[in-house]
């Protein structure tokens, strides 16, 4: 066999190089689609929490498993695995994650004790105090999960595809690669039957009082298209102020010609990925 037809029929390094990141990177933006939807469903149902605590815990308490045994315990050490490849390869940017990871370990944390507050208060007492509190303290872990994750998707995930090599993602790869169960209903059924079941359902509200089934039905006054942009252009907000602070950090960093070089290429590395971003709201879920 001829040498190019050789070449024709293996891909070069580099092409596995980038099959591999795209493919890794798949997985943790994956994950992050399923946890805000899951997010999403925790922030509806602990604002029923009171009026309702037989409906709203159950979906509640399986959120929270689900968070503990799949997003705490599966996409988070996949994260910090990342983590450690660029702590080998560039120290620097690492030092700009570090928090992240720490708040890897505060999170679970926070979601553990959440779900145990949830397990052993009584109908009665989550209609009371504990209710009004328990509600707070979820409406919060939520807030912060989603400050995480833009984050994570602004800085960690755009220096990894930078400055990882090759041998890099395919250490990353070797092994299991578990799905999100949150992205296949069925499966996450299996699971967490009332989870799913809420998901499944269209955007709605929870309404009644005491014990009965909540009923579902479509937010008056506004569509769900009216919801998804709202929410798309709240996030964009948040993104553009990220944006400038790491820009703004980046040249304060310089002090060589060489470090400004880089800094405009990153900074404007990163503005290209917002505009592609921005190109796909309000449309993307």
């Amino acid at each position: 066999m001829s040498m190019n037809a050789s070449t024709k029929k293996r891909p070069h390094a580099s092409a596995r190089n980038r099959a591999a990141a795209e493919g890794y990177m798949k997985l943790l933006r994956d994950d992050h689609a399923g946890l805000s939807h899951v997010l999403r469903e925790i922030d509806a149902q602990q604002t029923a929490l009171r009026s309702s605590p037989g409906s709203a815990r159950p979906v509640l308490l399986e959120a929270m498993r689900y968070l503990l045994i799949y997003q705490h315990s599966v996409h988070h050490p996949r994260e910090d695995r990342l983590f450690a490849r660029i702590r080998e390869r560039q120290p620097l940017l690492y030092r700009n994650m570090r928090q992240l990871v720490r708040e890897h370990r505060v999170h679970q944390e926070r979601a553990a004790a959440l779900a145990r507050e949830l397990a052993r208060a009584t109908p009665g007492q989550l209609r009371g105090k504990a209710g009004v509190r328990l509600a707070r303290q979820l409406a919060e872990y939520v807030r912060q999960m989603r400050e995480h994750m833009r984050r994570e998707e602004t800085v960690f995930y755009a220096g990894a595809a930078r400055v990882l090599r090759a041998s890099d993602w395919s250490v990353l790869m070797a092994g299991p690669m578990p799905r999100d169960p949150a992205g296949d209903l069925p499966r996450l059924a299996a699971r967490y039957p009332r989870l799913a079941a809420r998901l499944a359902a269209p955007e709605r509200v929870v309404t009644g009082a005491g014990e009965r089934e909540p009923q579902l039905q479509e937010r008056p006054g506004i569509t769900p298209r009216a919801e998804l942009v709202a929410e798309c252009f709240g996030e964009v907000l948040h993104d553009t102020a990220d944006l400038a602070r790491l820009g703004i950090a980046d040249f304060r960093k310089v002090r060589t010609p060489l470090e400004l070089a880089r800094a405009w290429v990153d900074t404007g590395a990163r503005g290209c990925r917002y505009a592609a971003k921005l190109a796909s709201l309000p449309f993307r879920r």
